[in-house]
This record gives C-alpha cells, sequence and structure tokens, in this order.
C-alpha cells in the first residue's frame, strides 16, 4: 500500500477516472449528518484564508483517507484510472458540490471563477465528449449524478444527489452576498478546496483484495447494513467490479429500489428479507445482525457440494419475487392467509412461506396452500383465545422448518407434518387451542384485538359466509363497528335491564367488547352514528346490508339491542370463527 497526503480538488485535476465499484454501498449522505458539516469545514477554512497575510498560514482541514486500487485497463483505452475502495461518499459529494458552488458563481456573474469549479468535474475522452470524473457503476447512482451534472437539471428531479446540489448550490449563492464581497469570497472558497481540503490518499496493491479492504475499513465508520456486506461478498466471489450485465444476474437490480430500503424498525426490507430468507434456506433462525456472516459460511457448503455463487444468487433472486409479491399482496397463491397474517403484523410466518414456495423443495401448490391455511388457523385462533402471539411465534415458526425439511426427504405429507407438528405443542405458551376452547374463551370474555387485527378477524368470518352461501367476496375491505356503544350514549341509548346497579353496569362494559356485538360496514362509522339509539341505528345498517354479518343482524328483527342480544349473536359467531379457522380432528 502507498501513501501520500493531497487534496479531494488536486485529485479532480488530472484526466482519471474514479470508479465507484458494484460491491459499494448506494450514495447514502444527508443534510443533517454530512452536508452541513462539510459546508461548514469549507466555509471555516475560507473565512481563514479571508483574514491570514498568507494562505500557506492557513491550517488545512482533513477529510479522512481516501482508499483506492489502479484498475488493470480501460475498457476504452484510456488511462486505466481507479477503483475507488473507500471515500466514494466524499468523493461523490464534493464533485457534485463543485458543481453546484461553480452554478451559484456563474448565477453572480463570476464567470471566469465558475468555470474554474467546473472544470474538474468531467474527464476529456475525445470527439467532443466528456464523463464525470466519478463513475457510479450501480446504476441509480450513476443515472443520478449524470442527471445532477449534467447542464439542465430537472426541477423535478428527486434523488438523494439532486438534494445534495440543491443543498451546496443555496449555501453557495447565501455565502456569496452582496456583490462587493462575492468575488473575493467566491475565490476563497476555491482555495480551500484546491489547496487546503487535505485527504491520506491510500493507493492498494494489486494483490490486495479491495471489498475486503471496504468491509475493514467502513466497521469503524458508519456500520454496513448486513445486505451490503452481502452485496460485498456476492461481486468479490462473483469477480463483480464493473461489469453492469454480470453484477445484474447475480445481485437483483430490483433491490435498488426504494421500496427495498424501506425500514421496518431498524432493519430495511431487504435486510429482512434476508434474514428471512436464510432463516428458510438453513431451517435455524437468523436474525438480521448475523446475515453477513450467515451467508459467507452458506457460500462455502454451497461451493463445497459443487454449487456457485450464480447457483446461490438465483434462488435468493427467485425468494425476493415471491417474498415482495406476498408483502405487496399480490401473489395469488398465498391469499388470504398471507394477506390476513401480514395485516395483522405477524411476519414471523414468511420464512415458512419462503420454504413452501421454494421450487426446490419440490411442495405441490395445493399442499403449500394447505400448510398456509394450516398455520394460520394455529396463529389467530391463539388470538381468538387472547394468548400470546408474540416472541414466542418466530421460535414456533421455525420449528416448523426442520419438520417440512424431514417431511420433504421422507417422502411424507408436509401439510400432515405442519399440522401435526402445531397440534402435538404441549407448552401451554405455544398450545394450538381446539374448539371448545374457543367457544369457552368467546362466549365468557370480552375480545382483546386491535381495531386492525379486529377488522382482519370480521372479514375473514364475512368471506366464510360468503363462501357458504355461493356468494362472490367482497371487492373492498370492511370496517368493524360496534352494534351497542360504549360511555354514557351506550346507556342512555341502551338501557340497562332492571335498575343500574355496579354489578349491572360492569357486566354492560364486559359485553360491549364481545364479538358479538360487532358487525362490518363499508367505511369507517362516525361517532354520532355509533352512538345512535337502535331504531337509528338500525337505518344506518340498512345502507350496509350487503355485507353478510351486518345482514343477520338486521334479519335478527330486534326492536332493541340487549346484553342478551349480544350473547346469542357470540355464539353465532364463535361457531362461525370455529369454521372458518379450523382445528384438525382426531
Amino acid at each position: 500500500m502507498k501513501a501520500e497526503v493531497t487534496t479531494l480538488a488536486a485529485m479532480l485535476e488530472s484526466n482519471e477516472e474514479y470508479v465507484i465499484p458494484h460491491f459499494q454501498r448506494a450514495y447514502a449522505w444527508t443534510e443533517e449528518n454530512q452536508w452541513s458539516p462539510l459546508w461548514d469545514d469549507i466555509v471555516n477554512v475560507a473565512e481563514a484564508i479571508a483574514t491570514s497575510d498568507s494562505i500557506d498560514e492557513v491550517s488545512p482541514h482533513f477529510m479522512g483517507p481516501i482508499v483506492i486500487q489502479e484498475r488493470s485497463a480501460h475498457p476504452d483505452g484510456r488511462p486505466p484510472g481507479f477503483i475507488v475502495v473507500d471515500g466514494q461518499q466524499r468523493m461523490t459529494t464534493l464533485l457534485i458540490a463543485l458543481k453546484a458552488i461553480g452554478e451559484a458563481a456563474m448565477e453572480r456573474g463570476l464567470d471566469d471563477l465558475s468555470k474554474q469549479f467546473l472544470n474538474r468535474i468531467w474527464n476529456d475522452v475525445g470527439l467532443g465528449q466528456q464523463t464525470p470524473k466519478v463513475r457510479h457503476t450501480n446504476r441509480s447512482d450513476s443515472l443520478s449524478l449524470r442527471e445532477v451534472l449534467d447542464e439542465q437539471l430537472s426541477t423535478d428531479a428527486v434523488s438523494r444527489m439532486a438534494d445534495c446540489h440543491a443543498f451546496f448550490n443555496k449555501s453557495a449563492l447565501d455565502y456569496l452576498g452582496t456583490p462587493d464581497r462575492r468575488e473575493q469570497r467566491c475565490q476563497n472558497l476555491l482555495d480551500a478546496l484546491e489547496f487546503k481540503l487535505e485527504t491520506a490518499l491510500l493507493t492498494l496493491d494489486p494483490s490486495e483484495q479491495p471489498n475486503v479492504v471496504f468491509e475493514t475499513l467502513n466497521a469503524r465508520a458508519e456500520p454496513l447494513k448486513p445486505s451490503e456486506l452481502v452485496k460485498n461478498t456476492i461481486m468479490y466471489e462473483g469477480r463483480v467490479t464493473e461489469d453492469e450485465e454480470r453484477a445484474n444476474t447475480l445481485w437483483n437490480r430490483q433491490f435498488e429500489d426504494s421500496w427495498w430500503r424501506e425500514t421496518t424498525g431498524q432493519d430495511s426490507k431487504l435486510d429482512l428479507f434476508l434474514s428471512d430468507w436464510l432463516t428458510s434456506r438453513l431451517c435455524r433462525r437468523i436474525a438480521p445482525s448475523r446475515v453477513a456472516t450467515e451467508f459467507r459460511n452458506y457460500l462455502q457448503v454451497a461451493r463445497a457440494s459443487g454449487r456457485n455463487v450464480q447457483y446461490v444468487t438465483d434462488r435468493m433472486n427467485r425468494a425476493a419475487k415471491v417474498y415482495r409479491d406476498i408483502e405487496e399482496n399480490d401473489f395469488r397463491e398465498t391469499k388470504p392467509s398471507s394477506e390476513r397474517l401480514l395485516s395483522m403484523g405477524l411476519r414471523a410466518v414468511l420464512p415458512v412461506t419462503l420454504w413452501l414456495w421454494d421450487a426446490d423443495n419440490g411442495v405441490e401448490v395445493r399442499e403449500r396452500q394447505a400448510c398456509l391455511r394450516t398455520i394460520e388457523s394455529y396463529i389467530v385462533r391463539r388470538i381468538l383465545a387472547n394468548l400470546n402471539v408474540g416472541a414466542t411465534l418466530m421460535n414456533t415458526m421455525v420449528s416448523l422448518l426442520p419438520q417440512l425439511r424431514r417431511a420433504s426427504e421422507g417422502g411424507s405429507s408436509r401439510s400432515e407434518a405442519v399440522e401435526s407438528a402445531l397440534k402435538n405443542i404441549t407448552i401451554d405458551a405455544s398450545r394450538w387451542p381446539n374448539d371448545a376452547e374457543i367457544m369457552q374463551r368467546l362466549t365468557t370474555s370480552r375480545h382483546e384485538m386491535s381495531a386492525g387485527r379486529r377488522d382482519v378477524v370480521l372479514n375473514a368470518l364475512e368471506s366464510r359466509l360468503r363462501r357458504e352461501s355461493g356468494q362472490s367476496q367482497l371487492d373492498y375491505k370492511a370496517q368493524s363497528a360496534y352494534l351497542m356503544p360504549s360511555g354514557e350514549a351506550g346507556m342512555t341509548n341502551y338501557p340497562l335491564e332492571g335498575n343500574r346497579t355496579q354489578a349491572r353496569t360492569e357486566r354492560r362494559k364486559e359485553r360491549i367488547e364481545y364479538l358479538g356485538n360487532l358487525t362490518l360496514t363499508k367505511g369507517r362509522m362516525n361517532r354520532r352514528n355509533q352512538d345512535a339509539p337502535w331504531n337509528d341505528k338500525l337505518e344506518i345498517l340498512l345502507n350496509h346490508r350487503e355485507i353478510e354479518l351486518t345482514k343477520a343482524v338486521l334479519e335478527q328483527g330486534c326492536e332493541q339491542w340487549t346484553d342478551q342480544d349480544i350473547e346469542d349473536r357470540t355464539v353465532w359467531m364463535a361457531e362461525l370463527a370455529v369454521r372458518t379457522w379450523p382445528y384438525p380432528n382426531g
């Protein structure tokens, strides 16, 4: 490794190309964390230059090391240039800043100074063609950077790089200030960038592995995400640095979409997918924090059995398509079970679902669906019985994976293996409630479901009723509504039978939260309609009679809605629930 002290601007003076390889993370700097502090550093140095007798007296500002490695050759026959192993965020930001400050100078009439900023952005490749001095192999970042650096940046451009350009352009316009000061201030900015923003430039030997150095260096800065480490490993194993076509066969280009970068808690959807996919493959729980290590180990095992990185990533990319379709409720084969469970926030089913829909495991579609329906019954029954479906659920789901694998290897039924495994759980914290328990629990105590889960359960009951009567399904998600309201309005408009004693009041509060006091409407019922007296509410419910659960209320013909009516309807709905989510016989 060779080291020298230089400035970022000096690195951009020559006609060299700095390539951001595929194993690098996407551009990720932000105003609060990086752009604003960098601008403050530039301005502080510029102000120091303004108050000094000589620029030599001004202390340089160190921006941290940049690690590069010379490329073996350039495909166009030009000077080979360099791979940027570490420092691509700084180099990209500086390139955008030079463009933004140069444009600000031009806007303020400082054309000569403007050219000195802008001349550092492009390489001349002959025949009047120019390319950016920093080139991203990541297609999304490459397009974003070209959009920012081209002469006409679209006013509706939406990207982190476009935001970066807007920040530095506005900051420069504000800093240049009044006409009597702007030329000198602009010169001070140029001097600061050209002479005083120093970096330690470290050039790797050709024999050193750039992806390993990249990963090691980033371990001390902002930690690489699990998915970034996995991509790094894949690009190295696939011997990919710049070949975009090869990179896209190994690393799903869709992974660069914003959808995959959305976060759930601290983890991105992509990190969670890799966790769930490895869990399904290895048949044991792989937490997001362990994804990179377990992926490397998985590759080693695959290689030992004669399967290369392409074999592994083909399966990963295939699973990613299924995973995204399920998450977006766009995968018909897993509906309605996956949609219901994910709507309840129960992502623990995804590793098992990925295993079932993995073509390598050879499970027929009907058997896959039977397995998922069994899992749905197990989970929803636990919800109806007010049993825990939190921390223990993932462990239960993961425990099914080795049993599914054994069933596949032995040629036996996977659906029977799932059913038997769940039915034979003896630990109270994880057991599968039978019909008697569901009936007893629902008809003697309040439900404890959140509004979201309540909507899912009632829509599932509605779906069951419509199937049993041969009707088509609703083409919308109906909303749950209380028949008897809570609070004083309920006590006034739905009077108690007999005197208003403490015991009867408490009994009323309990009955209001019974399953039988719920129905469905086409939209969320407002408070006024919710609290309406029974005769008025019947008129309101007539507008929702296309819904079977609500139609059943109207057909009861109750002159008043009472605690006993709630109890009677709860029995009916509990019986409907045990048909909707059946418990295995025998």
